[in-house]
């Protein structure tokens, strides 16, 4: 089972300290489930041991389990007698992973034992083969040593069965941190090629440094476990570690940059049945979970574009409803739950946007969530968070460029903007001269603009 264990433990197998304590665990019963080292007198002894006879009593460990295998029900055996046995090798395998949570004097070939030992567990479950474990004890060898061929190979056997026997979230997550280990530079994203949006968001993320793809992969692995109909501030404060890592203003830049893609259909159809308008379901729970953290911010681009993203998300498609309604109830609860007022100013829009009775049911849910935060009356914050967009009088907004004024006129339903010279006479547009100096000034007025006339109806 483990090819080099024998030559290996050899040379441990002279310390019979280390063969003793082991004996120790297997004849220890406990009543209870709840194999810590402190609960057994050769667990105290192993705490209290040098770091090297706690590393002959972990290869001592695997020789047990290599003489010991769990032997095959037999239907006319005695089922009492086996189920002893499935204890006592779950009570080795919990305090054998105990053991390794310490930090040890190992080899390359005991490394390489180690993660044979995880490969080789019959029970055919990532659950069972400790792979937090695997991963500490590799990251504690390469903190200090290099790795060869033979511990890459060891790496991705390992690898690949977790590959194969499960696609949970966490095992992703795992995955990816032994490729990273490894030193491997084909990160593995969540995202499925497809959808224009996610497209884009692979082909971005692939552009960057390895430990930022990491950094991104496992922060989009941590939107696919999103669960209901909102967070759990366990969940946001999750994503934390990694928006502190990428940087919060390039994470609301990116997702500036996707959330207008996810409008756009897929370019062709995977089979027949394929529509071209809906998500990938992978994408859309990823994009839900991106929507969400944007509950983080304060920024009114990422209001206004939650709100572009909840419209398209909300789309119908004749026979089967919206888009992607979880989406667009994500985009709901984020500006229910942004600080400030700038996300209860587009929930507004969205009541006149969106019509379906669900929809407005969670738009008002998220109204009321923002007027608890804020100690008012759902009515109240609504009226209070219409905002001014610079009309400084009724209906009128003027900004001041030297010898031009931008004015923005509101008529009824409608709104336009113009430009006057100081001697009341109309010009076309705005002068070369004021577009070159003052750019960042003509952006906000034109945004301004379309968020008016968004805003009217509301």
């Amino acid at each position: 089972m483990f090819n080099f264990l024998k030559s290996t433990f050899t040379r441990a197998s002279d310390n019979t300290e280390a063969e003793t304590l082991v004996e120790e665990f297997a004849k220890q019963e406990l009543r209870h489930y709840s194999y810590r080292l402190e609960n057994f007198t050769a667990g105290i002894k192993y705490q209290n041991a040098e770091p090297q006879l706690q590393r002959d009593v972990v290869l001592a460990m695997l020789s047990w389990f290599e003489k010991n295998p769990i032997r095959p029900l037999d239907p006319n055996g005695n089922r009492q007698d086996w189920n002893l046995q499935w204890q006592k090798h779950w009570k080795m395998r919990e305090l054998f992973l105990a053991m390794l949570k310490r930090r040890l004097p190992l080899s390359e070939q005991d490394l390489i034992a180690i993660l044979d030992w995880s490969v080789s567990r019959s029970e055919n479950h990532s659950y069972y083969r400790g792979i937090p474990q695997m991963i500490k004890v590799v990251g504690d060898y390469l903190n200090g040593n290099e790795i060869d061929d033979k511990l890459q190979k060891a790496i991705d056997k390992l690898i690949h069965i977790l590959e194969s026997e499960n696609t949970s979230v966490e095992v992703r997550r795992w995955v990816l941190r032994l490729k990273e280990l490894k030193g491997d530079t084909d990160i593995s994203l969540p995202l499925a090629t497809g959808d224009v949006w996610a497209d884009q968001a692979i082909a971005e993320t692939k552009s960057l440094d390895i430990t930022k793809q990491t950094l991104w992969a496992e922060l989009l692995l941590h939107c696919l476990r999103t669960t209901g109909s909102a967070p759990s501030s366990k969940w946001l404060k999750g994503a934390d570690k990694y928006l502190s890592v990428i940087g919060i203003s390039n994470f609301f830049n990116q997702v500036l940059h996707w959330f207008p893609l996810v409008d756009k259909s897929r370019p062709a159809p995977s089979n027949r049945y394929d529509n071209v308008q809906t998500l990938l379901p992978v994408n859309a729970d990823i994009l839900k979970g991106l929507a969400w953290l944007c509950s983080k911010s304060d920024n009114p681009e990422i209001a206004r574009a939650l709100t572009a993203l909840a419209i398209s998300a909300y789309k119908k498609i004749p026979g089967s409803g919206p888009r992607a309604g979880k989406v667009g109830n994500a985009c709901f609860w984020a500006l229910g739950n942004m600080p400030g007022s700038e996300g209860v100013a587009q929930l507004s829009i969205l009541k006149i946007k969106v019509k379906t009775n669900n929809a407005q049911k969670l738009i008002a849910s998220a109204l009321e969530t923002a007027a608890r935060r804020l100690g008012m009356t759902a009515e109240e914050i609504e009226e209070m968070s219409v905002p001014t967009y610079g009309l400084e009088e009724v209906g009128l907004r003027r900004d001041y460029f030297g010898e031009v004024v931008s004015e923005v006129k509101v008529d009824g339903s409608d709104v336009e903007q113009i430009w006057v010279r100081k001697d009341a006479k109309r010009i076309a547009s705005a002068p070369k001269a004021v577009k070159e100096k003052y750019p960042e000034e003509l952006k906000e007025i034109s945004q301004a603009v379309k968020d008016i006339r968004k805003m009217l109806p509301a």
